[in-house]
C-alpha cells in the first residue's frame, strides 16, 4: 500500500505543478465568474463559444482564459445551480479581452432539470414532475467524504440504504443497495437512460435482501459521475421489470476539462485505511461532440470489531450431557475440561481478541470509463458510446476454525486452528453504443448495450480436512471454488415526437420503442480439492473449509431471450395539468408475459402549490440466478449400517428434489403503486415535496430454511416426501419459491432552502423517509409441504419476516448545512437512522432491537492554490456505534442449556449483522485534495 501512497501523491504532485506553470497566447478572453449575491468565486463553470469547438472551464478562483482568433462572438457560460448568461464579445487581433460574469444562483437540486421519469422534450424541475425524483451532483456526493457511490448515496438520499455485510460470504464484497425499504432486486438501476446488468452474485446469508441479486452501483467509478437521478414512484410500465420501488440514473460526465480527486483516511480505531484516486479528463470533439475518461484506483483496508472469544479453543468442555451422566457429573466435567482449556490457551498465547474479522473487507478496487458523443457530419444525428471496466480483488474473513473441531481441523497442519479467508475477484464490463437525432421532428434513438459480471471465489489459509493422510507437507491450504458470472445484452429503438403545437396544447409528446434482451448466467465449478471428500470413512468434513467449492453437478450455463415494446404518453393539457400514461408489455422465453401501466398527474393550484399522483402496477421477473442456482455438497451420514453419502444444499427451481415438496416454477412478483405528495414554493428560495407511497408485491421470492430428513416428527415426514420421490440420497434442501406477500407504506419529504446571508452562501437541506413493511395474508406453501406450523418455519420463519419488515431502518432523517465564503466551505450533516430490528428463527428470548441513532458528517474545505483545494473532515465525527448485543448470555462451565441464550457466538459478536442502520466501524477521518482545470 505505500507504493499505491506514493503512486497516488506524485499524480497530485505533478498535477500541481501543471497547474502553476504560466501560460501565453496572443488574442485571448479572460475573465472572473463570481456568486451574483456573495462575489465567491465560481470553479468549475462552463464557458463555451457559440458556434465553435472553442470553450473553457473556470479554474479554483474561478478564472478562465480562452485563445481565439480576432472576431464577434457570444459565450454561453453555465453552471449546475445557476441561471445560464449568454455574452456577446468583441475580440480584436493581438489584445487581451476582458469578459467579467456574475452568476445568479437558482434554487439547488429541486430547481435542477430532471430527465428520468419522463420522455418529453419539456425541462422540468423536481418539484414540477408528477413523481418525485431526487437530484444528486457530483459535489454533494464528494461533500459526504465517502469513497464509493453507495456510500454516497446512503448518505444524500433517505430513502436509499446501504450497509456493508461481515462474515457473510459473498456478500462481503458486495453491498446489497435498496429503495425504500424493499429488495436489492427491486430498483432498477439505468446508466446513461440505459438498463444496468445485474451482478453475479446472490445474496444467500443472513443479510438484507437474502435470496436476492442486485446491481452492483460499486462497479462504476464515483468520478465519472456528474449527477445521480432517483425517481422514487414505481417505473416497470416504463422502464420495465424491477423498477417496483423506483429506478436509479447514474449519468457521467460530458464536460472538458479536468478534475482529480485524491483521499486519505481511517478510522478513529487505526484500521480500514482508505487510499483513492480518481481522475477525469473530458475532450471537446467538433462543436457539439465531447469525449470523457476517467480513472479511479481505491484501496480500502478491513476493520474488525471482534469481541473477547470465551468459548472452547483446545478441548471442547461445552459438549452436550452424555447419556445417564448426572448434572453434578456434567457440570463436574465441563467445570475439568475448561480448567484444561485454559490451561493451553496460555500455553499456545492462543490470542483470544482477533481469532474472527467482524468488519469490512479489505478490497482493492481500480476503474476505467468513457463516455463519448460524437456528431454525425450534414445530418441531425449524434453517435454515443459509453463504455467501462473494474476490477475488484476483496479479502474477508469466515469463522474461526478451533484445534477442538478435530472434524475440520488438519491440527497437524494447523496446532492452534485457523481462520480462513475468501478472496474475491471481481470483473464488471460494459459497452453501449447507440445512434440518436431527429428527423421531421421525431426523435429517435438506437443502442445497445451489453454488461457482465463475474464472482471468483478463491479461498485461502484453509483446508480440506479430508485430506489429512497427506500429512503437513502435502497438504493444499488454498483453494479455487468456482466463478459466479452474469452477461445481459440489451438492444433497443425508441421514437418521440410532441405533437402539442398541432394540437393547440404546451406539449403532448408520444414516445414508442421496442426492445430485445438476452440474459446468460453461469457457474463454473471449481477445483475438486475445493469440493470432494476424499475419505467419507474418516469422519473428516470434506471441501474447503469456509467456502466449500462449486461441483460440477453445480454447472450451469442458462439464457433467456426478452421481448418488450412500450408506449408513453405525456400532455400538459391545460396550463396547470399535466398527464402521464405508459404501458409496457415484456414477454420471458422462460415464464410468459406482463403488463405494466401507469397513470400519473400534477395539477398546479399556484406557482407555490401543486397536488401529484400517480396509480400503477409492475413485476419484477424472477432472475437467472434465483432460477437456475445450486450449491450441493455431500456429507456423510450414518444410518446404522455404515456412513452413506447424502446430498444437501441448495436445488435449482426446476430440479427434481424442488417437485418432489411440490415448488412450482417461479413467477414474478407483482406489484400495484400509489402515490400522492404535493410540490410548493412558498418562497423564492423554499421548495418542499411531500410524497406518501403504498407498494403492494404479490409473489414475493424468498429463500428457504433448510428441509431436513429425520427419523421422526418434520424431519420423518421430510424423508417420506424425498423417498416417495425416489431421491433417497438427499438429506436437506433448499429452494427459492414465490411465498410471501407484503404491504410498504412510507412517506418521503424533502424541504429545501438557501437563506440570503450578508456574507457567503449557505444552502440548507432537510430531507426524510419513513416506512413501515408487513407480511399480509399466508405463507403460500409448496403443494406437498404439510400446513403443520413447523413446516412453516422451514420455508419463511419468524427471522425472514423481520428480515423483511424490521431489519432496515424505519426511518431516516437528513439534515444538511452547505456553506460556502469565498476559498472557504464547510458541510455539516446529521442524520438519524431509525429503530430496526432482528428475530431469532423460533425463540422470541433471543430476539434483538436497536434503537434510533445520530450520525454527525462534518467537512471543512479551503483553496490553497489556484486550482486545488484541500478538505478535511470527519464522518460520524462523535464515533457513535449502533447498540450492542443485549442476549450476551453466552455459555460457560456452570451455564448451559435454556440458561445460556447468547446472540454474540462466545462474545466474538459485539454488534448484530443481521440488521444494520450504519454498520459499526465507528468514527472515520479523511483529507481530501481536489484539482481541477
Amino acid at each position: 500500500m505505500n507504493r499505491f501512497y506514493l503512486f497516488a501523491w506524485l499524480i497530485i504532485g505533478s498535477l500541481i505543478t501543471l497547474l502553476t506553470l504560466p501560460t501565453a497566447s496572443a488574442q485571448s478572453i479572460r475573465g472572473h465568474v463570481t456568486d451574483a449575491t456573495t462575489g465567491a468565486d465560481l470553479p468549475g463553470v462552463s464557458i463555451l463559444v457559440q458556434g465553435s469547438a472553442t470553450g473553457a472551464i473556470t479554474d479554483a478562483n474561478g478564472l478562465y482564459t480562452l485563445t481565439i482568433a480576432p472576431g464577434s462572438y457570444t459565450l454561453r457560460i453555465s453552471f449546475v445551480g445557476y441561471t445560464t448568461q449568454n455574452q456577446p464579445v468583441q475580440v480584436t487581433a493581438g489584445s487581451t479581452t476582458t469578459l467579467d460574469v456574475r452568476l445568479v444562483e437558482s434554487l439547488a437540486s429541486l430547481n435542477e432539470v430532471v430527465v428520468i421519469g419522463s420522455r418529453s422534450t419539456q425541462a422540468r424541475s423536481s418539484t414540477q414532475t408528477v413523481a418525485p425524483v431526487d437530484v444528486i451532483q457530483s459535489r454533494d456526493l464528494i461533500a459526504t467524504g465517502q469513497v464509493d457511490i453507495s456510500q454516497q448515496l446512503n448518505f444524500v438520499a433517505p430513502s436509499f440504504n446501504s450497509s456493508r455485510q461481515t462474515v457473510s460470504d459473498g456478500t462481503d464484497h458486495i453491498d446489497p443497495a435498496t429503495l425504500r425499504g424493499l429488495g436489492p432486486d427491486q430498483v432498477l438501476v439505468l446508466l446513461n437512460g440505459k438498463r444496468r446488468h445485474n451482478q453475479a452474485l446472490i445474496n444467500l446469508n443472513s443479510t438484507i435482501g437474502r435470496g436476492s441479486v442486485g446491481t452492483d452501483l460499486n462497479s462504476i467509478p464515483s468520478s465519472a459521475i456528474e449527477r445521480v437521478e432517483v425517481l422514487r414512484d414505481g417505473a416497470s410500465s416504463q422502464y420495465g421489470s424491477d423498477a417496483i420501488a423506483g429506478v436509479i440514473n447514474l449519468r457521467l460526465k460530458e464536460q472538458p476539462g479536468t478534475t482529480v480527486n485524491a483521499q486519505l483516511g481511517q478510522q478513529y480505531k487505526g484500521d480500514g485505511q482508505v487510499e483513492q484516486v480518481g481522475i477525469n479528463h473530458g475532450f471537446k470533439l467538433g462543436e457539439k461532440g465531447f469525449l470523457s475518461l476517467t480513472g479511479e484506483f481505491r484501496h480500502r483496508g478491513a476493520t474488525n470489531r471482534a469481541g473477547t472469544y470465551t468459548g472452547p479453543v483446545y478441548l471442547n468442555w461445552n459438549a452436550s450431557q452424555q447419556t445417564g451422566e448426572t448434572a453434578t457429573d456434567y457440570v463436574a466435567r465441563r467445570q475439568r475440561l475448561y480448567q484444561q482449556d485454559q490451561a493451553l490457551i496460555q500455553q499456545n498465547n492462543f490470542d483470544l481478541q482477533n481469532n474472527l474479522q467482524v468488519g469490512q473487507a479489505r478490497v482493492e478496487n481500480a476503474g476505467f470509463f468513457l463516455n463519448a458523443r460524437v456528431p454525425i457530419n450534414r445530418s441531425n444525428a449524434s453517435f454515443y458510446a459509453t463504455g467501462g471496466l473494474n476490477y475488484r480483488r476483496g479479502l474477508a474473513g469466515g469463522f474461526y476454525r478451533y484445534p477442538y473441531q478435530t472434524t475440520q481441523v488438519i491440527t497437524s497442519l494447523y496446532p492452534n486452528g485457523f481462520l480462513p479467508n475468501i478472496q474475491s475477484t471481481i470483473n464488471d464490463q460494459s459497452l453501449l453504443v447507440g445512434v440518436n437525432g431527429e428527423t421531421k421532428g421525431w426523435r429517435w434513438d438506437v443502442s445497445n448495450v451489453y454488461g457482465g459480471n463475474s464472482f471468483r471465489f478463491d479461498v485461502t489459509n484453509s483446508n480440506n480436512a479430508s485430506l489429512a493422510y497427506l500429512g503437513p507437507a502435502n497438504n493444499p491450504t488454498a483453494f479455487y471454488a468456482g466463478t459466479l458470472s452474469f452477461y445481459q445484452n440489451t438492444s433497443d429503438v425508441s421514437a418521440a415526437k410532441d405533437f402539442g403545437k398541432q394540437l393547440g396544447l404546451t406539449s403532448f409528446n408520444v414516445a414508442a420503442g421496442v426492445t430485445y434482451r438476452n440474459d446468460q448466467y453461469r457457474i463454473r465449478s471449481g477445483e475438486a480439492a475445493s469440493y470432494l471428500n476424499f475419505s467419507p470413512q474418516s469422519g473428516q468434513v470434506g471441501g474447503a473449509q469456509v467456502f466449500p467449492g462449486y461441483q460440477p453437478a453445480n454447472a450451469v450455463n442458462a439464457h433467456r431471450h426478452v421481448y418488450g415494446a412500450y408506449l408513453d404518453v405525456e400532455s400538459d393539457v391545460t396550463e396547470r395539468l399535466l398527464l402521464n400514461v405508459a404501458g409496457r408489455y415484456e414477454y420471458y422465453s422462460d415464464f410468459g408475459g406482463n403488463l405494466a401501466g401507469k397513470l400519473a398527474a400534477r395539477y398546479r393550484f399556484s406557482e407555490a402549490f401543486s397536488l401529484r399522483g400517480s396509480v400503477s402496477n409492475g413485476f419484477r421477473a424472477p432472475s437467472l440466478h434465483q432460477r437456475y442456482f445450486s450449491a450441493i455438497s455431500t456429507v456423510f451420514v450414518s444410518t446404522g449400517t455404515g456412513l452413506e453419502p447424502r446430498q444437501t444444499g441448495t436445488f435449482r427451481n426446476d430440479s427434481p428434489i424442488a417437485q418432489a415438496f411440490g415448488v412450482p416454477s417461479l413467477g414474478a412478483e407483482r406489484s400495484t403503486n400509489f402515490s400522492v405528495g404535493i410540490t410548493s414554493r412558498p418562497l423564492s428560495n423554499v421548495s418542499v415535496t411531500i410524497d406518501a407511497y403504498q407498494i403492494n408485491i404479490q409473489n414475493r421470492i424468498i429463500y428457504s430454511n433448510q428441509f431436513s430428513r429425520g427419523t421422526s416428527g418434520a424431519g420423518l415426514i421430510v424423508a417420506t416426501i424425498l423417498n416417495n420421490a425416489g431421491q433417497t440420497d438427499v438429506n436437506s434442501a433448499q429452494f427459492f419459491a414465490n411465498a410471501v406477500d407484503t404491504q410498504t407504506q412510507g412517506l418521503d419529504v424533502v424541504i429545501a432552502t438557501n437563506p440570503r446571508l450578508s456574507t457567503g452562501t449557505l444552502d440548507v437541506t432537510l430531507a426524510a423517509n419513513f416506512n413501515r413493511t408487513k407480511v399480509v395474508g399466508d405463507i403460500r406453501r409448496p403443494a406437498n409441504i404439510p400446513t403443520d406450523a413447523t413446516f412453516g418455519n422451514f420455508l419463511f420463519n419468524r427471522q425472514d419476516s423481520a428480515r423483511l419488515t424490521l431489519a432496515q431502518p424505519r426511518s431516516k432523517l437528513q439534515l444538511t448545512f452547505n456553506y460556502r465564503l469565498r476559498k472557504f466551505g464547510a458541510v455539516l450533516r446529521v442524520s438519524r437512522f431509525g429503530a430496526v430490528d432482528a428475530y431469532d428463527p423460533a425463540n422470541p428470548a433471543l430476539d434483538e432491537s436497536f434503537t434510533p441513532k445520530f450520525i454527525t458528517d462534518l467537512n471543512v474545505s479551503y483553496r490553497i492554490l489556484k486550482n486545488l483545494t484541500i478538505t478535511a473532515g470527519a464522518n460520524n465525527l462523535f464515533d457513535i456505534y449502533p447498540d450492542p448485543l443485549r442476549i450476551t448470555n453466552y455459555p460457560t462451565a456452570e451455564r448451559y442449556g435454556s440458561a445460556a441464550l447468547d446472540n454474540s457466538s462466545f462474545g466474538r459478536f459485539v454488534y448484530g449483522r443481521a440488521a444494520t442502520q450504519f454498520g459499526f466501524n465507528g468514527g472515520y477521518y479523511f483529507m481530501n485534495l481536489s484539482a481541477a482545470f
